[in-house]
């Protein structure tokens, strides 16, 4: 069982939780190694996104979020 993030209410037993990314952040992956002369080089290797902020809602919870951020869009 669950807290909704949205209705705030508890979920039934047994029920899934929809996981929803609410906050992410970019991410640049580097690795260290060193060079010819012995020194320590740090290099870029990828870049990406990590999460910040996750969240677990209901079904009714999800249904209410998706259609308030479907009108903010179309705003």
């Amino acid at each position: 069982m669950f807290r909704c993030f949205i209705t705030k209410k508890l979920s039934k037993s047994g029920e899934k939780p929809i996981k929803v990314v609410i906050e992410r952040r970019e991410r640049i992956y580097t690795r260290k190694f060193r060079d010819e002369d012995g020194e320590l080089v740090e290099e870029m290797v990828g870049r990406g996104w990590e999460i910040v902020k996750e969240v677990m809602m209901t079904k009714e919870g999800y249904d209410r979020y998706t259609s308030s951020t479907q009108e903010n869009a179309s705003k």
